[in-house]
């Protein structure tokens, strides 16, 4: 059995959360890209929408990074 998904950036954070909110999911921040921009999500069956916000990540930043999308789980 294949397994597909489609991961898509959109513009910014207002349109993953109207993305999120007319599939019926929920936003989540996943973490820092390397350059310490805030990354948020929004996962339904196989289908992500993400969002990159340009402002700085008031998150503490990790000692070792790993790819917000490396871990993505499917919700049901």
């Amino acid at each position: 059995m294949k397994r597909v998904c489609d991961i898509r950036q959109v513009p910014d954070l207002e349109a993953l959360r109207v993305w999120a909110r007319s599939h019926g999911a929920r936003v989540r921040y996943l973490g820092p890209t390397l350059e310490r921009h805030p990354v948020y999500a929004a996962t339904r069956g196989h289908v992500t929408r993400v969002a990159v916000v340009p402002e700085r990540d008031p998150h503490l930043c990790p000692l070792v990074w790993v790819s917000p999308l490396e871990n993505l789980k499917e919700e049901r």
